[in-house]
């Protein structure tokens, strides 16, 4: 979507972070950079909104929005009788977003490696679906929805309509 002009203001980001001196107190702080927070927040955008409702074949009762807890993205949509639960996690560098993209998988249940989404991705049997593109993982769970609606059907349409965004 804005991927020319955040790529840019990533980029004006960068130079003037390393004009700054680092402190030893900002070092810690685990809060995104304004880059990486827009771009988490696209999981909330209108078109990812659009392909999650257009799988359940049903409006949300409410709009969706996202807020943030510490570093990471959630946004909820809410349906009749239950929640597509959407989370970005922003880590600090690559290295640090496959180590917990690890940790998530290990903690999965026979899951299905997937492939062609993101840089890795897997299935649980749950049908919630984790993937990880560059410093981002991805989480979407259908885990609260009614069994109405077609959980599996929901999940691909918003994590691909996410990855359009990316």
């Amino acid at each position: 979507m804005r991927r020319g002009a955040t790529a840019a203001f990533a980029v004006l980001v960068a130079i003037a972070a390393a004009a700054l001196p680092a402190s030893p107190a900002a070092a810690k702080v685990a809060t995104p950079n304004a880059a990486a927070r827009e771009l988490a927040a696209e999981v909330c955008e209108e078109m990812v909104g659009d392909a999650a409702v257009g799988a359940a074949g049903e409006a949300l009762v409410i709009p969706q929005q996202g807020a943030w807890d510490g570093s990471r993205y959630t946004c909820p949509y809410q349906f009749d009788g239950g929640t597509l639960a959407v989370n970005v996690d922003v880590f600090k560098s690559v290295a640090a977003a496959k180590h917990g993209f690890s940790k998530v998988r290990a903690r999965a249940n026979h899951r299905t490696r997937l492939y062609g989404i993101g840089q890795q991705a897997f299935q649980a049997d749950d049908l919630t679906l984790v993937s990880r593109k560059d410093n981002f993982v991805l989480t979407v769970d259908p885990t609260a929805l009614p069994d109405r609606l077609n959980r599996d059907h929901i999940v691909w349409a918003t994590t691909l309509a996410v990855f359009d965004c990316w």
